[in-house]
């Protein structure tokens, strides 16, 4: 090759990054945001995934086209709603908790995942494990397995001479057998024994509800997943005739009219979940991306529930608490 042919060669070269570069500002992107419950309100931690995304130079109507699908609380609905972001031939899927996330990765292998608070990934088949994922499935995990434990020792310490601790939960989540067996072996060791109740559609709640009732329980635990909490007020209002204090493990719920709740700061994961699409859209493959688990932990304490309980909270949860409603 001549000195010519050189240069104009390397010149090419040097050509391709720049034009991928100004290929990749003008790019559209579209993201599918996949989620179990409602639409996004002013107050939805969700809205925070928005605020991230804008931070990091994402504006809806520019750069950016949001396909959003929410299924209601109705679950079936889910892998409809997926087929149909597949079919918009979305960049990324936004999927928040298992249900959305597993209906995501049944509708495709190809396009990258991002998971939201997902409760127990590794067991519902999505990642291999939380460091190497091992296919188009990334993003956060709401579980810790010592998570059921602290939880049965702050109702331990609402309720101090408890001998009988109802659980409600929805069996057919991924997280539930870790948590429950990390509650068992808690309450094990505090000589409490569990009364399970279990739900897996809407119409469960009230038999589920009659079986605590009658077991005589002198707590509730219950383990938030998108079917729970769409029925939490039918939740609040059977622990409140039931003069019942109940732990939850959703901060939302406390703020709506729960008594107390542990749990995972569930905005975060959505702030955090936008990085991971910037990370992706930029050309990071999700098997490249670990799976991340929750920094931030809160207690949340509801003072108007307890006095309409006549529930006396000790003063060693109060200092602890993040947040105490009056």
């Amino acid at each position: 090759m001549n000195r010519r042919g050189a240069v104009l060669a390397l010149a090419a070269l040097g050509a391709l990054p720049l034009s991928a570069r100004a290929q990749q500002a003008r790019k559209v992107w579209r993201v599918g945001l996949l989620s179990p419950g409602f639409s996004l309100s002013n107050l939805d931690p969700r809205n925070l995934f928005q605020q991230r995304m804008h931070e990091l130079g994402y504006v809806e109507g520019k750069n950016l086209v949001m396909e959003r699908r929410f299924a209601d609380n109705k679950l079936e609905r889910l892998p409809g709603l997926a087929i149909e972001l597949v079919r918009l031939k979305v960049d990324v899927i936004v999927a928040a908790a298992i249900a959305a996330t597993s209906a995501a990765r049944k509708a495709t292998s190809t396009i990258p995942i991002v998971m939201l608070h997902a409760g127990d990934p590794i067991g519902a088949g999505l990642v291999a494990s939380l460091a190497r994922p091992g296919g188009n499935v990334t993003g956060t995990t709401s579980m810790i397995p010592e998570l059921g434990a602290k939880q049965v020792q702050l109702i331990r310490e609402l309720v101090p001479r408890i001998a009988k601790l109802g659980v409600l939960v929805n069996p057919t989540n991924a997280g539930t057998a870790q948590w429950l067996a990390n509650v068992t072996d808690a309450a094990r060791s505090f000589n409490i024994r569990l009364v399970t109740a279990e739900v897996t559609r809407a119409e469960d709640f009230q038999q589920a509800h009659t079986m605590l009732r009658d077991a005589r329980s002198d707590g509730l635990l219950v383990l938030g997943d998108p079917l729970i909490f769409g029925n939490r007020a039918r939740i609040m209002e059977f622990a409140a005739s039931a003069r019942l204090p109940a732990s939850y493990d959703l901060g939302q719920i406390v703020r709506d009219g729960g008594l107390l709740s542990y749990g995972t700061v569930f905005a975060e994961h959505y702030a955090m979940g936008a990085d991971y699409v910037d990370k992706i859209l930029r050309g990071a493959k999700p098997v490249d991306l670990p799976v991340e688990q929750p920094r931030k932990f809160e207690m949340v304490i509801n003072l108007k529930t307890a006095k309409a309980l006549g529930i006396t909270i000790p003063q060693s949860l109060l200092v602890r608490a993040d947040e105490v409603i009056q």
